[in-house]
Formats: C-alpha cells, structure tokens, sequence
C-alpha cells in the first residue's frame, strides 16, 4: 500500500507543477481524506484479524476446558483493545457462560455488563443485558433482574424479555405479575417460535376464571363428575 500512496503522490506533483498551485488546497485535501480512508480501512482489517486469532484461542481454550489466567486476559485484551470488533463480545460472553457453568456468578456478571454496554452489535447487547439479568437472578437478586429487563429494547426481543420477567415474578409468587409478562412473551413471539412451553407458564400462573375460559375441556370433565 506505501508503494501505492507513494505513486500516486509522484503523480500529484506533476499535475501541481504543470497547472499551477490554484486547485492545490483541495486536490490536496481530497487526497487527504483518500489516504485517510485507506489507512483506516487498513487498521480496521489488520485489528479485526488479530482480534479474529485472539477469539480462536478463546475459543479453544473453552472447547478443552483449559481456562487459564492467559486466556481470560485474552479476553480482558480484546475487550480493551478490540472492542469495536464482534470478536471482542462474543469473547465475553463465551466467557461468562463458562463461569455461569462453574457457577463464578460474579464474574460472570462481569463480562455480561460488559458485553451489554459495549457490544459493538445492537442485538448482541440485548442478548447479554438478559443473560446479565438471569445471573442476578441466580445470585438472588430479582429485584435488580427485574430493574435490568425494564430497560427500552427494541420489540424484537419483547418476549424474550417478558418471559424471564414472568419467570422471576413466578418465583417471587407474583402470579398475576407473571401471567401478565407471560401473556406479553406470547403475543411478541415470531409466528414460527415453539409456543408450548410459553402456554404451560401461561397455564400454570392463570386466575381460576382464566383457566376456565383457556381450558373448557376440563370444565366439561368436571361438569359430567359431578353429574355422576
């Protein structure tokens, strides 16, 4: 590329000398903002290909469960040093479900907030900011899950927000609070997404008249035992 650049600032003098320095500020500048749009291409491949070599490693080191202190400051690197790459949150958050396995909650808590706040895609900051809110969850801490998940997100990820705030609710014995949230996942939930699970929540936190209403069959059961 210096080659490159360097031609083509030979070839710019020429043109200079011949036609006079009244078009010199801005060829100048065009020129410029040319080279500059090079070299920052060039830095933002040669950063995302260290960062890509970095995440192998990672990566491997948790696929053979050989978690060192080097390989989680891999990770502390690309998060540092890498972080406008999707290699430096995947990094995290690969991380911090390997301490979720190992039940190092704290650490863990740690890497998602990171990867929440600094994830340089949108979606991937979501995912992590309810992973974040289940590990307060599992640290006994629901309220401040509760606060997490509370937080504007984009719609498309609306059930998946409403139902882990309809499962802490449940926990809590909240279940109006969960039938609500429930309701909400399966409303928001893509046509072609397994409602199954969603409805036996749904089932299982329903006031008594909303269960006659969603379950009529056992209405009829109940009706001819009687009648027996």
């Amino acid at each position: 590329m210096a080659e490159y650049d360097n031609e083509e600032l030979i070839r710019l003098k020429g043109w200079l000398a011949s036609n006079g320095a009244a078009a010199a500020a801005g060829i100048l500048l065009g020129v410029a903002l040319l080279l500059g749009w090079y070299g920052w291409h060039w830095y933002s491949a040669r950063q995302d290909a260290q960062a890509a070599n970095m995440y192998v490693q990672v990566e491997q080191g948790l696929a053979t469960d050989n978690v060192t202190p080097g390989l989680v400051n891999v990770v502390k690197s690309l998060e540092s040093d890498y972080s406008g790459t999707p290699y430096a949150s995947a990094a995290a958050m690969a991380l911090a479900a390997y301490y979720v396995q190992q039940s190092k909650l704290d650490p863990a808590s740690q890497h998602l907030h990171w990867a929440m706040k600094h994830a340089s895609e949108k979606g991937m900051q979501q995912i992590a900011r309810v992973r974040a809110a289940r590990v307060l969850w599992a640290q006994n801490k629901p309220q401040a899950a509760l606060k997490l998940l509370s937080a504007d997100h984009p719609a498309a990820f609306d059930s998946l927000y409403s139902e882990l705030e309809g499962d802490i609710q449940a926990a809590q014995g909240n279940r109006a609070a969960a039938y609500k949230s429930y309701q909400q996942a399966l409303k928001s939930l893509p046509e072609n997404a397994p409602r199954q699970s969603l409805q036996q929540k749904i089932a299982a936190n329903a006031p008594a008249d909303a269960q006659t209403v969603n379950n009529p069959a056992a209405t009829q059961s109940d009706t001819a035992s009687e009648s027996q």
